[in-house]
């Protein structure tokens, strides 16, 4: 006779776990189902123990509302898509930052040859070569 009993606890026990990994934990509706059908189950079952018949009916009403607002308050975010941790497939992406070639935000040279100015004076007017064609030898 104890052997009826002990298959049946033990197929809806394995029927349970199996339905249980058929969820999306990232799904508030879901979790709030769930949470709702084990607080139910918990809270008919310790009023049952407490109270008999009226006090199952009690327990699995107020576990079930108990346990679908626990479980759908306690949702987890989703994890972010794969492509957020590697890049885009197929290529090397963008290179981080502060690599590579710089910025395109750099300020021009001064107008000129290039060079920055000497701080030497030119002479004053006057004074070098005398204008004009140069000498002939």
């Amino acid at each position: 006779m104890t052997k009826r009993p002990i298959a049946c606890g033990a197929t809806a026990v394995a029927l349970i776990l199996t339905l249980a990994g058929c969820t999306n934990p990232y799904d508030p509706a879901q979790r709030a189902v769930g949470g709702g059908l084990l607080g139910a189950g918990a809270g008919a079952a310790i009023g049952g123990a407490v109270g008999g018949g009226h006090g199952a009916a009690l327990g699995a009403a107020i576990g079930g509302a108990t346990g679908a607002v626990t479980g759908a308050a306690t949702t987890p975010p989703p994890p972010p898509p794969p492509g957020a941790y590697y890049g885009p497939p197929g290529g090397y992406g963008q290179p981080a930052p502060g690599y590579g070639y710089p910025p395109s935000g750099y300020a021009q040279p001064a107008p000129g040859n290039g060079y920055p100015p000497s701080g030497y004076a030119q002479p004053a007017p006057g004074y070098g070569y005398p204008p004009g064609p140069p000498p002939s030898y």
